[in-house]
């Protein structure tokens, strides 16, 4: 029955990413990426887009199954490592089943398989690194670990090439290991693991040494906040509670056993308190980062899943309660995708931001023409431009053309597309989507207004216009300011 509520749990998420979720700048700007390979990239590690380059030479397939396929695997088996992680930690057959329903249900869980970006890929590697540790911990005291210990390097090191924050799992691990079985530091198998997670991490390692260790100063960017509040600290965790499992929450009011009397044995006992204690850590780092600044929900993905294994186990509901209330739930997302079809209007969206861009994109090619270069105000429009820019090529090679750059300021962050330097060389000419930029007018000879385009929700509500402008004999001088933000 399990294998068969990941299945149905796969078509659902399937359908809804290819009928109502739009595509995410974060996916468009990985996939366009795809124009220059990299060994990594200024915002992000190079496995996102490895990944599109495989997909994308499947030329037969729609480009939003090419961009999105990778990540619908990733769900799946993300799944089956879940399962597999629940039996490690003792799960009986309905626990299991309670676990699987909240994987294939959780709203948070199936919007990150929905999209392509680097979370699913986090979630992924995260659950292969704690199954491998904790069947270190199921080996007999004279059985050979180092099988696992390199599995588990080789997930954190590819994990790595997703997402650096994968490196909460070994920060939430090691005070568990020092406090409950510390003869495994005198093994010769973390030391081995450590070198094969490093192994994978080359390209990461080597792309940051050519670049003056840019992704490596953006991610550390991510710990300084101007915008600090002590509710930081805490107020992630209802928003991070509702968005696992909104309807299974009830079941906190006498659903939800004290005390467990199953029987585990010892090995099944190490793993969940390691399990325990990695999530008490994680609490813990949380906190700690929430004090500095806000803590976005994507990045405590690392919890989600002992969170469902914490309500699978003590939960009272049967399964078949626990999947009508799974269903709900996925009902909510829909809902909350696509609010328009219940007579909802914008201001109840909550994915507005990132809808319609490809009308958007459409419109201003329209205006514009034939172009080699788009520059834009800012990288998720000039992502979205580029990936929806409409082009005649296949697979990878759609791509390559136009290309384009944000509009260099000393006030924004430096992105992947500033790498690509289509603004230091004089052009013929050029298209602007944004509002008016006297940074770039001053660099044309002729700098024209062709139109203006709007983005238009599902009710026919305008959230934003923006215009369309055709620079002529464009040159570099004066040069741009640099951009030192990371």
């Amino acid at each position: 029955m399990r294998i068969w509520i990941l299945c149905i749990g796969f078509i659902v998420l399937v359908a809804l990413s290819l009928v109502a979720t739009p595509v995410h700048f974060d996916e468009a700007q990985y996939t366009t990426w795809l124009a220059h390979q990299d060994l990594s990239y200024q915002t992000k590690g190079p496995l996102v887009t490895a990944a599109q380059s495989v997909t994308h030479g499947l030329v037969f397939l729609p480009q939003i199954v090419q961009v999105r396929l990778m990540a619908w695997i990733a769900w799946f088996f993300s799944g089956i490592l879940l399962m597999w992680l629940g039996r490690l930690a003792g799960f009986d057959q309905d626990a299991g089943r309670r676990l699987l329903i909240f994987y294939a249900t959780s709203p948070i869980l199936l919007a990150l398989g929905m999209v392509h970006t680097t979370d699913i890929w986090l979630l992924f590697f995260m659950l292969l690194a704690l199954c491998a540790f904790a069947s270190i911990l199921h080996c007999r005291p004279n059985q050979q670990t180092e099988l696992w210990w390199l599995v588990m390097g080789a997930a954190l090191g590819l994990g790595a090439l997703a997402k650096l924050s994968i490196a909460l799992v070994p920060l939430s691990i090691i005070p568990w290991v020092v406090v409950r079985t510390p003869r495994l530091i005198f093994t010769a198998g973390p030391y081995l693991g450590a070198l094969l997670c490093g192994f994978m991490m080359t390209p990461w390692i080597l792309w940051n040494m050519d670049n003056e260790f840019a992704h490596l100063s953006h991610e550390f960017g991510h710990l300084r906040s101007d915008n600090d509040s002590f509710l930081y600290a805490v107020n992630w965790i209802p928003v991070l509670l509702i968005a696992a499992f909104p309807v299974m929450l009830f079941s906190i009011f006498g659903g939800l056993r004290a005390r467990i009397d199953d029987f585990f044995s010892e090995r099944e006992e190490a793993v969940r308190d390691m399990l325990r204690f990695s999530f008490g850590i994680l609490i813990v780092l949380f906190v700690i980062k929430g004090l500095m600044g806000e803590v976005l929900l994507n990045w405590a993905l690392p919890m989600v899943p002992v969170l469902l294994m914490i309500f699978a186990m003590r939960m009272r509901w049967s399964p078949t309660s626990t999947l009508i209330a799974g269903s709900i739930q996925v009902v909510l997302l829909i809902v909350l995708i696509n609010p328009y079809a219940v007579g909802l209007s914008m201001q109840q969206d909550p994915f507005q931001k990132i809808r319609g861009w490809d009308r958007v994109i459409e419109d201003a090619a329209r205006l514009a023409g034939p172009t080699d270069i788009i520059t834009t105000d800012h990288y998720s429009i000039q992502a979205w431009a580029l990936y929806f820019w409409p082009s005649a090529r296949t697979g990878s090679d759609r791509y390559t053309s136009p290309e384009g750059q944000v509009i260099p300021t000393t006030t924004r962050r430096r992105n992947q597309y500033d790498n690509w330097n289509v603004l230091a060389k004089p052009l013929a000419s050029l298209v602007h989507i944004g509002q008016y930029s006297n940074d770039l007018a001053r660099r044309c000879s002729e700098f024209n207004e062709l139109g203006s385009v709007s983005q238009v929700m599902p009710d026919g509500t305008i959230r934003s216009t923006l215009n369309v402008y055709r620079c002529v004999g464009f040159s570099p001088k004066p040069v741009w300011p640099v951009i030192n933000q990371h």
